[in-house]
């Protein structure tokens, strides 16, 4: 006896990939880049499958708002990078606090 599972309605919409770029966007928010790179990745994904296909993929609002949470993030991890290289002081600061030493040239 063959055992095929078939989904309990087939016409809803798939929207797996609208659902991880939202949880990449949440988990985004506590891992900044290192989590909304591969968001942004597979928001634009789901954006482009729906596009091109929107009986058969859906979830279009959950993927904008994963991308907007990416992309919000991704901007305010780059604006700290700046700033902590911009200004050594804060930098070694933050090592001290952290328990890391630092050493920068001194020009």
């Amino acid at each position: 006896m063959s055992s095929v599972s078939m989904p309990a309605n087939p016409d809803q919409p798939e929207v797996g990939l609208s659902v991880i770029a939202l949880i990449f966007g949440f988990l985004s928010l506590f891992l900044g880049a290192l989590i909304a790179v591969p968001g942004i990745i597979f928001g634009h994904i789901a954006c482009a499958r729906i596009k091109h296909n929107p009986y058969r993929f859906g979830g279009m609002r959950l993927a904008v708002a994963g991308l907007v949470l990416c992309y919000l993030m991704l901007l305010a991890s780059l604006v700290v990078l700046v700033y902590l290289f911009t200004s050594p002081a804060h930098m070694h600061h933050l090592a001290d606090y952290l328990g890391y030493s630092l050493v920068l040239a001194e020009g």
